[in-house]
């Protein structure tokens, strides 16, 4: 049930086809001089700021959840966590104790990895070194972590991460390890660790056997963010949503949609990209941004199966919007004011060029969105888009902060620094995104025409976190 042989000690890196030719010329920041992006006037970087003007960009795309809308994250975190407990238990065969575990919030944090065959939590420092691990639940020590990892304290598999996360998002590398990129899946690692802990107390694993915990996990992760089990009672966590999306989806502020409105005014042509069905979908933006949330936008792109969008040639697939259902059509072409499903970037930036009538290559595109990897990493190192980071841990020194309890961990430290060492998500938000800002509704205070300006040289708006104050990236701005 939770104990399986160990595999072969060589752990083969699945890659995808990506064409070396088809990345961007690197960009680096040197403090003696000026750099420029691969879009001249759309980041000036200097020795002391990063800057961005909106004006020089015709299309601006959005993620939905994280992004345009925001979550209660208390809300959504106690259910999923709760739900993830139920589906180990009830289909897993764990133990009912496990459903007695409490919800300890400061185990919580966006962006940890599990180490799924010894059981652990780790987080990363900016070069994929093991900053803190926990075994379960239990904090491991210096000794400990070095035992485990080497005197590097490092990991081949999230050292494989850090240096091309596209190469571990499948296959076997998938199977060992998780990286925890946004707030559903933040849950996932206190129930992990309670799940291992329980593994122990019952049947202490010998030399050579792995824990299956992560592969149990990750089943029950498909199953309840399974877009086939939104309309029945199958999933537990989208019956949850269905019965009251007020208690878990927040109403995004009316500056966001006036601000969209004069994006569309000024010339721009605007999408929205979500990961999200399009019933799901329709559900949460229905509720944060109102009934006519379509209107907004030029084209609305769900279940875009990120980052694949941006690196695969995935066909359209034609939507239903009454029944908000996917239909088994291909769209031979797509067309403004319509819903799609799955699809490709390079389709769609085709469509927006010809409705601007400018050439693909001339028709310059920003994102905005909160997964560091599908919505900062992938369109910019891969493509050709500049991107704004998500990160509402940036509110946390507001001392207003609702939800600080869920993301101010003391058991992890801060997001973006421990002990004086950056983070691996502090490294790849200097190095791949534009800006890095609380939320679209501090952007929305800008109007298109205005530059906004950022006091450091690494893109944290309106300020730098306090815990990067005395530390130095290395790589701002790599390519």
């Amino acid at each position: 049930m939770t104990l399986i042989r160990a595999a072969p000690g060589a752990v083969g890196i699945a890659t995808r086809e990506l064409s070396r030719q088809s990345q961007q010329t690197a960009r680096h920041f040197h403090s003696s001089s000026v750099g420029k992006s691969r879009y001249s006037a759309s980041t000036i970087m200097t020795s002391y700021h990063k800057e961005l003007l909106l004006k020089d960009y015709d299309i601006v795309g959005f993620d939905l959840d994280g992004t345009l809308l925001r979550y209660n994250i208390r809300e959504m975190s106690a259910l999923i966590y709760q739900v993830l407990k139920q589906f180990l238990v009830e289909q897993k065969g764990y133990g009912q104790d496990l459903l007695d575990q409490p919800l300890n919030v400061d185990f919580l944090q966006k962006g940890l990895f599990l180490d799924g065959p010894r059981g652990n939590v780790l987080k990363l420092s900016n070069e994929a070194h093991i900053l803190r691990a926990t075994h379960g639940t239990r904090l491991l020590n210096d000794a400990e972590i070095q035992g485990i990892y080497g005197a590097e304290r490092q990991w081949d598999i999230t050292t494989a991460f850090y240096k091309d996360p596209l190469s571990t998002w499948n296959g076997a590398a998938s199977t060992q390890m998780r990286s925890l990129l946004d707030y559903f899946d933040m849950p996932s690692a206190l129930v992990f660790a309670q799940a291992v802990d329980q593994v122990d107390r019952e049947k202490k694993p010998t030399a050579g056997e792995e824990y299956q915990v992560w592969q149990d996990l990750q089943s029950g992760l498909m199953h309840i963010f399974s877009r086939d089990h939104f309309g029945n009672d199958i999933s537990l966590y989208f019956k949850g949503m269905r019965a009251d999306p007020a208690r878990f989806v927040l109403q995004t502020d009316a500056s966001v949609m006036n601000w969209l409105g004069d994006l569309r005014k000024s010339g721009k042509k605007l999408f929205l990209l979500t990961g999200s069905n399009v019933d799901f979908a329709n559900l949460t933006a229905t509720q944060a941004l109102g009934e006519d949330w379509r209107k907004y936008f030029d084209f609305v792109v769900t279940y875009a199966k990120k980052p694949g969008f941006f690196t695969l040639q995935r066909p359209f697939m034609q939507v239903d919007v009454e029944k908000l259902e996917e239909l088994p059509q291909e769209a031979q072409e797509i067309k403004a004011g319509e819903v799609y499903s799955q699809g490709n970037w390079h389709q769609l930036h085709e469509a927006m060029a010809k409705m601007l009538q400018k050439e693909p290559s001339k028709a310059k595109a920003l994102y905005f969105g909160d997964n560091i990897i599908q919505d900062v990493y992938t369109p910019v190192k891969h493509r050709d888009f500049d991107a704004v980071a998500i990160a509402e841990e940036l509110l946390l020194e507001d001392g207003k902060y609702p939800y600080a309890a869920e993301l101010d961990s003391q058991l992890w430290g801060s997001y973006f620094a421990l002990d004086c060492t950056p983070t691996l998500w502090a490294s790849f938000i200097s190095s791949y995104a534009q800006l890095c800002v609380p939320s679209v509704e501090q952007v929305a205070q800008t109007s298109p025409d205005k530059r906004i300006i950022c006091s450091n040289p690494y893109g944290f708006s309106p300020r730098l976190p306090k815990e990067l104050e005395t530390v130095q990236l290395k790589s701002c701005w790599r390519g």
